[in-house]
């Protein structure tokens, strides 16, 4: 589900980028409640934040979503000043659903692509030709990236598990990048710092199917497209490794059911 519409959301005169003041301190019990959302991601620095009575020590990675009616409080070590990206915006319609996100979350660095914030803040500064909607964008690719950090949206075990499951996520997403190239078991699994047997073995688990089939697959894929673009059978054959196109067109008949001829446009 979406967090926010490009239409619901209004981007806020307040954003960017800065290393905190030496004396740089706010509080929001002392004003009034936040009247809006602001994302606020910590790239460097030491500090405290104090959201609805909890207290965080916050570091680089460190990201917090606070949302109209939070009453927080925040100070940093004047010795290692904070360094922060913040966006307040506001949004219209049900607010049920954003409501329910989380606060905070922590950004394993693999998992966050922090350019999307530096290209938030370059864009609304340069306000270049349709820069409002690619703020916009780029704003719902965070949030979304924060809500998925939620306990609700992670994989469940513990991190050596969930950090074996993006080996082998970068392994599928190498073989479905070059799916011509003759990859051997030998050679992914030394990728994954495996032995053969156990990175099959761990292929599966994660990925529902074995390596042999996923090989194919990705390599039937990329065929079923380049027939599309206009290309012969023999073409594709020869482009994607098959050294028999009788060999291609039983494979690609026995994946798909359909012999390769009859998908040319």
């Amino acid at each position: 589900m979406t967090i926010f519409t490009s239409q619901a959301i209004q981007l806020n005169p307040y954003f960017g980028k800065v290393i905190c003041e030496v004396n740089w301190k706010w509080s929001s019990r002392e004003n009034e409640p936040f009247q809006d959302f602001d994302f606020w991601y910590v790239w460097d620095g030491e500090g405290e934040v104090t959201l609805n009575s909890k207290r965080y020590h916050v570091s680089g990675g460190d990201c917090f979503l606070f949302k109209p009616g939070d009453l927080s409080s925040a100070r940093h070590n004047p010795e290692h000043p904070l360094t922060v990206t913040y966006i307040h915006f506001s949004a219209e319609g049900d607010h049920s659903y954003p409501m329910s996100l989380p606060s905070f979350v922590h950004f394993d660095p693999s998992e966050f692509h922090e350019n999307y914030l530096d290209r938030f803040v370059q864009v609304r500064h340069t306000e270049a030709y349709g820069h409002e909607e690619e703020a916009k964008t780029l704003l719902k690719l965070i949030l979304l990236l924060f809500e998925r950090q939620a306990p609700d949206h992670q994989p469940q075990g513990d991190p050596a598990r969930r950090s074996m499951n993006r080996v082998m996520m970068d392994i599928a997403a190498h073989i479905r990048q070059d799916p011509g190239r003759q990859h051997s078991i030998q050679d992914l699994a030394k990728q994954a710092h495996l032995s053969p047997r156990y990175f099959s073995l761990k292929f599966k688990e994660i990925m529902g199917q074995t390596i042999e089939s996923y090989l194919i697959q990705s390599r039937i894929e990329r065929a079923s497209y380049l027939l599309k673009l206009g290309m012969n059978v023999s073409e594709v054959a020869e482009a994607l490794g098959y050294r028999s196109i009788y060999f291609f067109s039983r494979q690609f008949k026995k994946v798909t059911g359909t012999n390769p001829s009859q998908l040319r446009s």
